[in-house]
């Protein structure tokens, strides 16, 4: 064996004890992630269709809404930081994507040093200026020693074992990941737009009906005074109206001080000082119609942002892991230079100046191993934290929808029951008052139908709302809201 094959297999069989003696952990592979189920319970339909592929404009047909969520998405600051958030994460990515290309950079140089008489270059300047064998443009100026560079360096690491393209791939889905985050933010925003606009809606009815009904107090206190002059009330009954109509009252304050409240939410919303909120006067969402098409719970994996951010971050630690057992493996690089490097100015762009230098090195890991290993440990640990968020994410997903469908298959029952109340309770206050002059009631009786009526006409305005405040929420749950 000659001296040339012992120079060539020495250093490959000692990269391979190297690799040898760090153990390289298994392939990382992609967790099986389990199916949802096939739909929302014995009950559920299963048309294919879910209202969450529709945009909200389609979804609510009121014009105002649309109108009012419009000027919201437009205005809203948290939605213009989640769009400034977006282009770092844009930012990110196109820095990852970088590292898998050469870096280049233009270098220029100019230094003077002088050199002692005892140092190794001031000697060996001071022998070269003496040497036969050059010419008087080689020589050196050993006062001060001058040095001019220009030129180009240029690095590459040979992305051999994949891990910059797992670094780039996980970068990738983090910006996806964003992307979707801003989806979910924009969601909640149309839902919490949407829910406030119909709670105005639902206060207005309570005021008006608080007005409608203080008018009633005020005939019927009428009416004591009245029958208290001829002898047929007492002071006791006037009191107890008076009492009801002040109670009353204080309600409606109530009331109206809710709806300023909600106004000036949704003028933080549009992100406006002051405003009118344009609103309807009755509670009208297209949603009812579109109760039987939720579609399928494969589908929320398809539309819910929430869920699509959970995938994204799993898919981003998948190639995290991949990325940290690539680093157990050495690292090939190349490196070069060239330009131009002189001493002389005045021969510093001759063709004797210039220089070029091509250097190849591989790198393997040999004290950095436990550093190494801890990485890929985190790593992976920090996958299976995402495999569960992510299976977290579908079950909250999937519960949501299934809570809303039963509430809202019961809610339509409930209007129907409260709707007969009402009209009862209306018939029972005519006829108190009917009885009361007739001298058949008392006026225990009036003030008792007044306020059961009242109440029933305030629950059948809430039952309402909250029927609304369900469909849009149905609406989230599937995965709409953000299109």
């Amino acid at each position: 064996m000659n001296k040339r094959t012992i120079t060539t297999i020495l250093p490959a069989a000692f990269l391979l004890l190297l690799l040898a003696g760090c153990t390289i952990p298994q392939k990382v592979s992609r967790k099986e992630i389990p199916a949802p189920p096939v739909s929302y319970g014995a009950d559920s339909k299963t048309d294919t269709f879910s209202v969450a592929a529709l945009s909200y404009k389609e979804y609510f047909s009121d014009s105002l809404l649309a109108k009012l969520i419009a000027e919201v998405l437009s205005n809203n600051f948290d939605n213009k930081i989640a769009t400034e958030r977006l282009r770092i994460g844009e930012a990110l990515l196109q820095m990852r994507k970088g590292a898998l290309l050469p870096s280049l950079n233009i270098r220029a140089e100019a230094t003077g040093t002088r050199y002692g008489r005892h140092t190794i270059e001031g000697v060996g300047n001071f022998d070269t200026n003496l040497s036969p064998n050059i010419d008087k443009s080689q020589q050196v100026n050993t006062r001060i020693t001058p040095n001019y560079w220009l030129g180009l360096d240029a690095s590459w690491e040979i992305d051999m074992w994949g891990k910059l393209k797992q670094m780039k791939k996980a970068a990738r889905e983090r910006f996806l990941a964003t992307t979707h985050g801003r989806d979910l933010l924009r969601s909640a925003i149309v839902t919490q737009t949407a829910m406030l606009y119909y709670e105005l809606i639902a206060l207005d009815r309570e005021a008006d009906m608080l007005h409608e009904n203080i008018n009633l107090q005020k005939e019927a206190l009428e009416m004591v005074r009245v029958q208290k002059e001829v002898g047929r009330a007492t002071e006791l009954a006037v009191q107890q109206f008076e009492a009801q109509l002040a109670n009353t009252e204080v309600v409606l304050i109530d009331v109206q001080q809710q709806i300023v409240a909600a106004e000036n939410q949704l003028l933080l919303l549009c992100g406006k000082y002051e405003g009118v909120i344009e609103r309807r006067n009755v509670i009208t969402i297209n949603g009812t119609g579109y109760l039987a098409r939720h579609g399928q719970p494969a589908q929320l994996l398809q539309y819910r942002p929430d869920v699509l951010t959970a995938f994204r971050e799993l898919e981003a630690s998948l190639a995290d892991s991949r990325a940290a057992r690539a680093a157990f493996f050495p690292t090939v690089a190349l490196s070069a230079y060239g330009g131009y490097n002189s001493f002389n100015a005045g021969y510093f762009f001759n063709p004797t100046s210039a220089v070029f230098q091509l250097l190849g090195n591989i790198v393997a890991p040999v004290f950095q191993r436990h550093e190494i290993r801890a990485n890929f440990k985190i790593a992976t640990a920090s996958q299976e934290m995402a495999f569960l968020e992510y299976q977290k994410s579908v079950l909250n997903a999937y519960q949501e929808v299934k809570t809303v469908l039963s509430y809202l298959g019961k809610t339509e029952n409930m209007l129907v029951l409260k709707s007969k109340e009402v009209t009862a309770l209306t018939k029972g206050v005519d006829a108190s008052n009917d009885l009361y002059v007739a001298g058949y009631a008392n006026y225990l009786e009036i003030i008792s139908a007044q306020k059961s009526k009242l109440a029933a006409d305030m629950d059948f305005i809430k039952l309402q709302r909250n029927q609304a405040h369900a469909l849009i929420q149905l609406y989230k749950a599937l995965g709409g809201a953000w299109q």
